[in-house]
């Protein structure tokens, strides 16, 4: 088993934070990195011990801002009448993704079907990320 590369005196080679220490670039950037399957997977491993450094853990599924915007659009309905008590939008979504890839149908567009919505998911190196919602 080998160690966890370690993130601290990395300086960023690419992307928005070029130049930047690892240690210091925004967690939600280093949470992109590790999720990239474009990305080299020196630079995976280092954002991901990157984000354990800080004491976080990976979110199950990462939320577009894309599907967040039209989940609260068009199908705030759903959401009303699934949801649990005082559940967010934003947990809601979380929730409903993770069911949606477990017990919905897979359609030939690619999309997942459930609950009278439709979900576009992509997979990541780390978690899937949901890229929009429909009904």
């Amino acid at each position: 088993m080998t160690d966890a590369p370690n993130p601290h005196h990395v300086v960023m080679t690419f992307g928005r934070h070029k130049g930047e220490l690892l240690t210091r670039v925004p967690l939600n950037y280093v949470r992109w990195m590790a999720n990239q399957t474009e990305l080299d997977a020196h630079w995976r491993a280092l954002a991901r011990a990157e984000f354990e450094r800080r004491g976080d853990t990976f979110p199950k599924v990462e939320l577009s801002g894309h599907a967040i915007d039209n989940a609260s659009l068009r199908v705030r309905k759903i959401w009303h009448e699934t949801r649990g008590e005082e559940e967010g939008l934003y947990s809601w979504l979380q929730r409903v993704t993770l069911e949606a890839i477990e017990h919905g149908e897979r359609l030939d567009s690619g999309k997942i079907r459930y609950l009278g919505m439709k979900f576009a998911i992509e997979p990541g190196e780390e978690f899937p990320v949901l890229k929009t919602v429909t009904r």
